[in-house]
């Protein structure tokens, strides 16, 4: 694998725990109004392709583009609706869409 590649894969893999650290710290937020059980709900597709990612497949990197959307949702949602909870849901988003473009980033190479 080539130096570029490598480094491409290790930064979406460094925005991928991020986001992972984002979800799981919704519940512990006071100001979110996210409970335990709607956390889960978007974190745990989020947990799936770890494994797959970490080893370098192909099939999981693609597969994993997928897992962001009950993330996506639920902070859209939350950003619209809960003003309290817009710099933590907001700093998701960011996160989202960051995980996403270092996925591409990563399937391009």
């Amino acid at each position: 694998m080539k130096d570029r590649a490598r480094t491409v894969r290790r930064l979406a893999i460094g925005a991928w725990i991020l986001l992972v650290a984002s979800v799981a710290c919704w519940p512990f937020i006071d100001a979110s109004g996210i409970g335990i059980v709607t956390a889960s709900i978007a974190l745990l597709p989020l947990l799936l392709p770890i494994p797959g990612i970490l080893r370098g497949s192909r099939r999981a990197w693609r597969f994993a583009a997928l897992t962001l959307a009950p993330a996506l949702a639920l902070a859209v949602t939350e950003f619209l609706v809960n003003a309290p909870s817009r710099p933590w849901t907001g700093t998701t988003l960011a996160l989202i869409l960051l995980a996403f473009a270092g996925l591409v980033a990563a399937l391009r190479k």
